[in-house]
């Protein structure tokens, strides 16, 4: 019963997004630990954030060594926007992707009814349409976006085997946060980045910054269309579960086609478990929150194992097997072989 009810429970959420809204866990970390001056400082009312406070204690996001005494609880760290987590992004109300975001997740019962995304019923367009039709929201996911690359881009330089690889390309790869922390730890790669002429304009900052820009090609275009050909490796991060099947299929023969005989086509996703099973695993809890996301907004979906395998089969690949990345998020490297 109480597990159920802690579960259900609509406070929970909401209180996390309270705090990162009105900013309390940076607050708290820069050493304002008084509840009045926190009060004062993030524009709340001091006895209703007293009362969220106390709530928020028996959460572990905060500590109260003292009445009126706020320090970062065990938990609080990951709620701090400087978190490499990027959870701050999706959950603070004066983002609109995210607020988007959780107003359709009260549409999940239609969404399962219908197995449909609810997205366009909600704001009269579907996602990507909606994204490109308003500004705002699409700079508000870009920046979800780029928060979560900067965390993953160290993580795929380290973790995937680089050596005899001359040149990759980051198809879909946003502003470049992944292929910058790749080539900045492979100072032999150059590299091409691949997203829409709207989001790579803003790549070259981030490029500088890491010193590669000098090694990386910069195209704007859909990765529906022809890619620049003659790689070793196509690095797809979190690209395909923002698609259904037939579309991720024909990503895949586009990248399949750029890449040289003997190159991979490597993939960034979370990957579901053949059998799901009760217990605390997070990265499955995790893939399989990002599942229900995907139903929701896109007629998407994570994918187990043998389910990517098919479609790379379907695309002329043949699969090489899954390896662990952030495993604690669900993400794994699915590799295909080319040629």
């Amino acid at each position: 019963m109480v597990r159920v009810a802690r579960g259900a429970t609509l406070f929970t959420p909401w209180a996390l997004r309270a705090a990162v809204t009105l900013g309390l866990p940076d607050l708290v970390v820069d050493g304002v630990n008084d509840l009045a001056d926190l009060a004062r400082r993030s524009g709340a009312d001091v006895t209703a954030l007293r009362r969220l406070v106390r709530y928020l204690v028996l959460l572990e996001v905060f500590r109260a060594p003292a009445a009126d005494r706020v320090e970062l609880g065990e938990l609080g760290a990951v709620l701090c926007s400087g978190h490499p987590a990027g959870l701050a992004k999706a959950l603070d109300q004066r983002e609109a992707f995210a607020r988007r975001g959780d107003e359709a997740i009260a549409s999940l019962p239609e969404a399962v009814r219908t197995g449909k995304s609810v997205w366009a019923g909600l704001f009269g367009r579907g996602f990507w349409d909606d994204l490109a039709a308003d500004p705002v929201l699409g700079r508000s996911f870009d920046a979800a976006m780029a928060a979560h690359a900067a965390a993953l881009g160290p993580e795929v330089a380290r973790r995937y085997d680089w050596s005899g690889v001359r040149h990759v390309t980051d198809v879909g790869g946003g502003t470049g946060h992944v292929l910058a922390a790749v080539l900045a730890a492979r100072p032999g790669l150059t590299g091409t980045l691949v997203d829409l002429p709207g989001t790579v304009s803003a790549a070259d900052t981030v490029l500088r910054a890491a010193g590669v820009s000098d090694r990386v090609t910069v195209v704007g275009g859909s990765f529906f269309d022809p890619l620049p050909g003659g790689t070793d490796v196509c690095l797809l991060a979190n690209i395909l579960h923002d698609w259904p099947d037939e579309a991720a299929v024909a990503i895949l023969r586009r990248c399949g086609a750029a890449v040289v005989a003997g190159g991979q086509v490597v993939l960034v996703e979370r990957v579901l478990d053949e059998v799901p099973a009760a217990g605390d695993d997070p990265g499955q809890f995790v893939a399989s929150q990002r599942d229900l996301a995907m139903l929701l907004l896109l007629d998407a979906a994570e994918r187990t194992e043998a389910q990517f395998a098919r479609l790379g089969r379907e695309a002329g690949l043949r699969p090489d097997g899954v390896a662990e990345l952030l495993p604690e998020q669900g993400l794994f490297l699915v590799c295909f072989d080319v040629g």
